[in-house]
């Protein structure tokens, strides 16, 4: 964006290098970010300080790089102790206006009802780097209640000049147009004001300080226009979620003090009562604000009407008495506001309205005629002093401590070349002064709408390519939105198949601890039954020993009787029984194993019937007392057919049993022989390796041996030529081993002309005698040669050599297999 020309704007001032405010040297910090026109390093032209507080300093400046045009620079004052917890507050009432109040992307947003609030356009205290992301998330952080400011240090990025951008706001402050307002502005600014609490409850904020200093009307000096609000300063802004109104940490709690002294006291009037009396006692906990959340901003608004309808001395004196005395809350109908909205404006906090319930009960105004206006604007006139037309650039801070600094405000006004105004007394006694001051005022009032018009131009580009930016923000904003949502639907859908994989796994471990269960109980169950089964055979078997028994010890001729009258006994009782029983015992039957004496024909029984009558009909007669106790034994140890069974199964299962713990021993054995077949075959396999080593590594010595005895036969060839008459010229090295091995060997002692290592060079031919000229036959004993007075053979020189050089090296290739042995 280019800088407006100097037709269009005034003169701009040159750029401080650091703050004017300071009160000392040591103060004084560097402005941050400042443009030197120099090197054209830096980005704020710094034009004039707009206003000044207990926490940051207001400089009016020009964007130089980065096309914003005129701003306001709020940069934070230093502080020794707190200054990272005045730079968090900072930095939050930016992030309230950039992500909430003038988010597009925000579905709360509201273009109308952002308009009421001053723009934040930048933020550059260091905490957006520290983290997380989420802004939400940061302030919860920082505004914990554990959270201690004095003793967990923090370091920002830019610790020594944190600031931040706002949008220039032009006009006066509410506080200033007061006296001079009409009724019909100060309706339209407690409307407005109603309008602006009610965008905040959308978002669940408090603005705190919600008062006249901290509003300014910027459309007020157009006649055609309706008068237009811009409140400013969120510095101590909070939410108002549960568990905030008493939250002990420092950032959220601004007012802990309203100050010493009445006078100073009565400047905290917009502060509702809970909030005062918690103040002033210095007792427990510091209350933020009292539940609902709306009653602090309602009570403010209440304090605010009151100002707008008896002026901010008297209003100071009334609200005095109110809480004791609500019913001298005088009626602001003159204004629009009933008498009874305003009482429950300043009542307890549970009475308050919400916003939008005093925008519903706002009452219209009554028109007045021309001459009546004008008559009570001359009697205002009048009674109000003259006050100098200004213009004014305001922007106020509002000191967070209550404990040791002040509230702290302060106003720049820039004067016009119109040093004053005239009274109208003073027009009627000088009506040529009138008259010049009339033509005087119609061309700047000529000349004011021509600047007006540029001016609304330049605004409108400047607009036009805002609303892109915003555009362009807006489009980036959605976009990091979805891909947000897309990231977490993501993330969602990975949990989710997490936690049914982990649902399918503890499924089938329950499952399969079912079956284990179900499992082990019917092991019990068969276990149970088989002792329980085990347990009747033996007290049945007991019973009929015990029947055997006794049957034995009865007399013979009551066996007869006592026997049948038991039978029919037990055939009734065991009638029924039985007739359940036979279908099974029948099928049993045919499963059995056939007994010779039951198979027998009922016709062969009946033949043999009368033949052993007749052969023996004295031995029957004899032996029927016998044959009925033998009857009377088996009917009581009598065993049912399916006892008989249980019994079999049992024994075929306990065979089984026995039958497979031997087929696991042989089994075992098998094994154990194979292991140990396959430990033999190792161990043999190694003992092979071993000796085929040691085998190569002796041929690999006779190999070395018969080199150097190769050498040793060519060295005494060359040394005694013609002395040996088997081997032809210096082509005879095929003496074989053996035979050197075999050749006599010498006495002892040091032999002449010989070493013991292969590596030392043989005597020269010239360091020995030569022999007398040997015949070719073969060599003449006799012929002996002398060598240091001492005589020898060349044979015998030629096997000694060999055998000592045989020896030398077998030892030490002993040597070295038995070193590689035992490693």
């Amino acid at each position: 964006m280019a800088k407006p020309s100097k037709d269009e704007e005034e003169i701009a001032v040159p750029a401080p290098v650091f703050s004017v405010t300071a009160k000392d040297d040591k103060d004084k910090i560097a402005l941050p970010d400042a443009h030197d026109p120099v090197t054209g390093h830096g980005r704020w032209l710094y034009e004039g300080r707009l206003g000044e507080g207990g926490l940051a300093t207001v400089f009016r400046a020009w964007d130089c790089k980065g096309g914003l045009g005129f701003v306001a620079v709020k940069v934070l004052k230093k502080h020794s102790k707190a200054h990272a917890r005045h730079a968090f507050a900072m930095h939050r009432e930016s992030q309230w206006s950039l992500e909430r109040l003038h988010n597009r992307a925000d579905p709360r947003y509201s273009e109308e009802h952002a308009k009421l609030f001053a723009r934040y356009l930048e933020d550059h205290t260091g905490f957006v780097e520290l983290g997380p992301e989420d802004f939400e998330e940061r302030r919860k952080d920082f505004e914990s209640p554990s959270f201690d400011w004095y003793k967990q240090r923090i370091d920002l990025p830019i610790a020594s000049k944190p600031y931040v951008v706002m949008e220039l706001v032009k006009g006066e402050t509410l506080q200033v147009a007061m006296p001079s307002m009409s009724a019909t502005e100060k309706r339209q600014v407690i409307l407005q004001c109603a309008t602006a609490l009610e965008y905040l409850e959308r978002f669940h904020m408090i603005h705190r300080d919600f008062r006249g200093c901290n509003m300014h009307l910027i459309a007020r000096e157009k006649p055609n226009e309706s008068c237009q609000l811009k409140i400013l300063d969120l510095g101590v802004m909070i939410s108002s979620e549960a568990g905030m109104e008493v939250n002990c940490n420092m950032a959220v709690q601004a007012f802990r003090r309203r100050g010493e002294t009445e006078e100073k006291r009565k400047r905290y009037d917009w502060l509702p009562w809970e909030v005062r009396s918690a103040c002033d006692e210095l007792q427990g906990a510091v209350k933020n604000f009292e539940p609902p959340g709306h009653s602090f901003d309602a009570f403010s608004l209440g304090v605010l009407i009151l100002h707008l309808l008896l002026g901010k001395t008297k209003a100071r004196s009334v609200l005095d008495s109110l809480q004791d005395h609500p019913e001298r809350t005088p009626d602001g109908c003159g204004i629009g506001v009933p008498k009874e909205l305003l009482g429950n404006l300043l009542a307890e906090a549970a009475k308050r309205p919400r916003p939008r319930e005093v925008c519903a009960q706002l009452v219209p105004l009554r028109l007045k005629s021309p001459q009546k206006e004008a008559a009570v604007s001359a009697e205002k006139a009048e009674a109000t002093p003259a006050v100098p037309s200004c213009h004014t650039v305001s922007h106020t801070t509002t000191k967070m401590e209550g404990s040791s600094d002040e509230e702290g405000e302060m106003e720049v006004v820039e004067m016009d070349t119109k040093k004053g105004t005239e009274t109208i007394g003073q027009k009627k006694d000088n009506d040529t002064a009138a008259k010049e001051a009339a033509a005087k005022e119609a061309a700047a009032k000529i000349a004011a709408a021509k600047e007006a018009a540029a001016k609304v131009a330049a605004a409108k580009k400047a607009a036009a390519k805002e609303a892109a930016a915003r555009e362009a923000a807006a489009k980036e904003a959605a976009a990091k939105e979805a891909a947000a949502k897309e990231a977490a639907a993501k993330e969602a859908a990975a949990k989710e198949a997490a936690a049914k994989e982990a649902a399918a796994k503890e499924a089938a471990a329950k499952e399969a601890a079912a079956k284990e269960a179900t499992a082990k109980e019917a092991a019990a169950k068969e276990a149970a039954a088989k002792e329980a089964a085990a347990k009747e055979a033996a007290a049945k078997e007991a019973a009929a020993k015990e029947a055997a028994k006794e049957a034995a010890t009865i007399p013979k001729h009551d066996v007869g009787r006592r026997s049948k009258s038991r039978s029919r006994s037990r055939n009734r009782k065991e009638s029924s029984l039985e007739r359940k029983q036979r279908p099974s015992r029948e099928r049993a039957r045919h499963l059995l194993p056939e007994d010779p004496a039951r198979s027998q024909a009922p016709e062969e029984k009946a033949a043999k019937r009368p033949l052993a009558e007749e052969t023996a009909p004295d031995a029957d007669a004899a032996g029927a007392p016998a044959k009925e106790a033998r009857r009377d034994v088996r009917d009581v140890t009598h065993v049912s057919v399916l006892d008989l069974l249980r019994r079999q199964q049992a024994v075929e299962k306990e065979q089984e049993e026995v039958a497979e713990a031997r087929r696991k021993e042989q089994r075992l054995q098998a094994q154990k022989q194979e292991e140990r077949r396959a430990e033999e075959e190792r161990q043999k396999q190694a003992q092979q390796a071993l000796q085929m080593q040691a085998q190569y590594q002796q041929m690999q010595m006779q190999m070395q041996w018969a080199q150097h005895a190769e050498l040793l036969q060519r060295h005494l060839l060359g040394a005694f030529p013609g002395a040996f008459p088997g081997f032809p010229g210096a082509c005879g090295f095929g003496t074989p081993m053996t035979a050197l091995q075999a050749a006599p060997s010498v006495p002892a002692g040091p032999v002449p002309g010989v070493v013991s290592k292969a590596s030392a060079p043989p005597p020269k031919p010239a360091d020995a005698a030569s022999p007398a000229g040997p015949a070719q036959g073969g060599l003449d004993r006799a012929k002996k040669g002398t060598l240091n007075g001492q005589s020898w053979d060349p044979r015998e020189l030629m096997a000694a050599a060999a055998a000592q050089l045989v020896e030398a090296q077998q030892t030490t290739d002993l040597r070295n297999i038995g070193s590689r042995t035992n490693t």
